[in-house]
């Protein structure tokens, strides 16, 4: 599936889960880490994820009664976060277990993985203010407040994961650079073996990575 496809598909999710109601913010968090697996292998990756989320959020507020509109964009900015925060967790844990194991995944999946968090990193604001902006009202008023919640909440997610991606690229085995073997060297995954490893994890772990 392209991009296009993926964001379209995200967005509707999202509106309809905002119209729905409910526990909008657990709703979001799961849209968000299953789908985000799928973004790492797209154009756009994570950027593109919180651009759907948004537009989706914004969508279903629209559609619902006017003075709630803040609440439920608040709920959203907070479900895409955690939903980040725990695929970032999973890609984490994934990486350590797979050091541990001796494994390792392909350099330009983990530069995709880096560059789609910093991307995301540095327009995130610029999502959430543009969301908050197009419902305008009250919701506009607090655009400010909600763009700078969700960047430090990506800000405090994204360390942990920067180490191990540094550790999995720049000393990926841990039997040391001089001790590198046929075996080792035959444990080298394909591009594209790290996100579905990752979408295994995420299943298997579920509620254990929420903070």
């Amino acid at each position: 599936m392209n991009t296009e496809s993926l964001m379209a598909q995200l967005k509707q999710q999202t509106e309809d889960l905002v119209k729905r109601g409910g526990d909008v913010r657990a709703g979001t968090e799961r849209l968000v880490s299953e789908a985000s697996v799928k973004f790492h292998e797209v154009s756009g990756g994570l950027a593109s994820l919180a651009t759907a989320v948004a537009d989706g959020a914004v969508a279903g507020a629209r559609q619902t009664v006017p003075e709630q509109s803040v609440s439920v964009l608040r709920a959203v900015v907070d479900g895409l976060t955690d939903g980040l925060t725990k695929s970032a967790q999973a890609l984490k844990l994934t990486l350590e277990e797979s050091s541990a194991n001796g494994t390792r995944f392909a350099k330009e999946d983990l530069a995709k993985i880096g560059q789609d968090f910093r991307s995301l990193g540095s327009i995130l604001v610029d999502i959430v203010t543009g969301s908050a902006n197009a419902l305008g009202g009250h919701a506009k008023e607090q655009a400010a407040t909600l763009a700078a919640h969700a960047k430090q909440t990506l800000q405090a997610a994204w360390p942990p994961l920067e180490s191990a991606l540094h550790a999995a690229q720049h000393e990926p085995v841990a039997l040391g650079r001089e001790a590198l073997s046929a075996s080792a060297s035959a444990a080298r995954q394909a591009a594209g073996v790290l996100f579905g490893q990752v979408g295994i994890f995420l299943q298997k772990a579920g509620h254990q990575l929420r903070q």
